[in-house]
């Protein structure tokens, strides 16, 4: 089986926006197999060091030297995605059996000004989008989900983005103030389950775990400590479609609803996610209309969603094919 390495560096619109800092460009790294009957695949790495404390660079040097066993999810996730969307191509089917034909999406606002919050969150609502995640933990956090809300109207879906920035006792002050605008739950407000599950406790919006959980077994911690009503789950920090599959189900059982989001993945990532939700049925708006968020050919080659919704990859493997010039485009360098 031959194997490449390629270093994608993508470039957002303009620069994304969250409690963490600003950022001008997502870099992944994909791998390409290929079996000597010409049956290829591909998968996608793609950490995201403010979100996950991993650099791209250690998920490369492993994916280049093979390093086995490795403890980066990550590695794990471009493995399993690469091999799954081979065999889907060469049976001719996709990478799992799906359920539903689209997945219902929701529209993520990232930290700009309130006036920009308002032009984006507006323009989206007259496209169709039902539900907006718009990210919190800065200075103007009232003002900017005062904004979203005036833009989008009542009876769209309105949930908040921490990125885990706040202490407990001040997430639930800001919890209980921004309540007045109608949300359907404030993810990530703390770091640990600990905190999570003390703002819980403490607030009537419901709570999202997100960074909190990256596993199975993270998920039935989060449900021993009563942490949170909804989750999070993700494929590239959770090491695929397999534990992703197991971290759904572990949920459920503990009647936990999941919905599937990116890291701000690239296509064949987003493609896997909306495989994910469509074989699960989740029912939530999943966090996977990302593209868009990124300049040049790469955003477009997945359908983009229409009125709320995107439509699922049926294969053959994960159903999206990126043309050699398109990657060219964002092409750092082949490792």
């Amino acid at each position: 089986m031959s194997r490449r390495l390629l270093w994608l560096s993508i470039p957002f619109r303009e620069p994304f926006t969250t409690a963490a800092g600003a950022v001008k460009a997502r870099d992944l790294v994909v791998l390409r197999v290929e079996e000597p009957d010409g049956a290829f695949g591909y998968g996608e790495a793609a950490p995201f060091e403010p979100y996950d404390g991993v650099s791209l660079a250690d998920v490369a040097d492993v994916l280049r030297e093979r390093t086995t066993p490795t403890d980066f999810a990550q590695v794990q996730a471009a493995d399993e995605m690469a091999f799954l969307d081979l065999e889907g191509r060469r049976l001719g089917m996709p990478a799992v059996e799906l359920g539903s034909p689209t997945v219902a999406v929701n529209f993520t606002l990232a930290g700009g000004t309130p006036e920009h919050v308002a032009i984006s969150a507006a323009a989206a609502r007259a496209d169709g989008y039902h539900c907006f995640k718009l990210k919190v933990g800065l200075a103007d956090d009232e003002a900017r989900v005062a904004a979203a809300r005036d833009a989008i109207g009542p009876d769209a879906l309105l949930r908040l983005d921490a990125n885990g920035a706040w202490a407990p006792a001040d997430a639930v002050r800001r919890i209980e103030r921004l309540a007045a605008y109608d949300l359907e739950f404030v993810e990530q407000p703390c770091l640990t389950l600990e905190d999570l599950a003390a703002v819980r406790r403490a607030c009537s919006v419901r709570v999202a775990a997100d960074e909190s959980v990256q596993s199975a077994a993270d998920m039935q911690a989060a449900a021993r400590a009563e942490a949170c009503d909804v989750v999070s789950v993700k494929l590239a920090p959770m090491g695929g479609i397999s534990e992703a599959r197991r971290a759904i189900e572990a949920a459920r059982t503990a009647g936990i609803e999941p919905y599937v989001s990116s890291t701000l993945d690239g296509p064949w990532g987003i493609a896997a996610g909306l495989q994910l939700a469509s074989a699960e049925e989740v029912s939530l708006h999943c966090g996977l209309a990302t593209l868009a968020l990124f300049e040049g050919a790469i955003g477009s080659v997945l359908p983009a969603p229409n009125e709320g919704s995107m439509v699922v990859p049926t294969g053959p493997g994960l159903g999206v094919d990126v043309p050699e010039e398109t990657i060219a485009e964002v092409l750092v360098q082949e490792l």
